[in-house]
């Protein structure tokens, strides 16, 4: 692995290109397709993303299975990903789904996950606040609220004059998003 390498994460949904890669403490940091800085997380972590990587260098680059040895070539090609709704022009989405985030929770307890979900929302706020024009879809999922709810407040509390807050297209993300409009 070095810096400008396409991953998959291999416990979580996602991937990204290398960053920063520290090969003595053997940790990569990363810009997730998403546009997050995530990191650091331990390259064994991480598996080079075939499809992306392999016009970017010479020579095969194979992928393998958690349980397969990096050398056992892998024949079965994988299924397809869920189909995602269209993004539009200049528009970013913050899936805040756990099995989207680069850590998916496990080993963690109901309100930690809640507050790895409100961090990571934090993080993406930050990071696209100051591109004026910038939809962001902030996917919350539909459940009973709360984090929609909370979601909410904080964009009012921290970025209130900043932003304009919308339903999200009800046709692409039914009740499950939130539209935000840097100004």
């Amino acid at each position: 692995m070095q810096k400008g390498d396409k991953i998959r994460f291999l416990d979580a949904v996602g991937g990204g290109t290398i960053v920063q890669y520290d090969v003595q403490r053997e940790l990569v940091w990363v810009e997730t397709d998403d546009g997050f800085d995530v990191g650091p997380i331990p390259a064994a972590k991480c598996v080079m993303d075939t499809a992306a990587t392999s016009y970017q260098r010479k020579g095969c680059i194979g992928t393998h299975k958690q349980n397969e040895s990096p050398t056992t070539p892998v024949s079965t090609p994988k299924a397809a990903p869920a189909k995602r709704p269209k993004r539009q022009r200049d528009e970013h989405v913050i899936d805040l789904h756990l099995e989207a985030l680069p850590t998916n929770g496990n080993g963690m307890t109901d309100v930690e996950k809640h507050q790895y979900q409100l961090r990571y929302f934090r993080m993406g706020m930050q990071q696209h606040i100051r591109h004026r024009g910038r939809r962001l879809v902030i996917i919350h999922g539909k459940g009973n609220g709360v984090l929609r709810n909370e979601i909410r407040q904080i964009l009012k509390r921290d970025f209130g004059t900043q932003i304009e807050v919308h339903d999200a297209d009800f046709a692409r993300y039914e009740e499950g998003a939130t539209l935000v409009v840097v100004k």
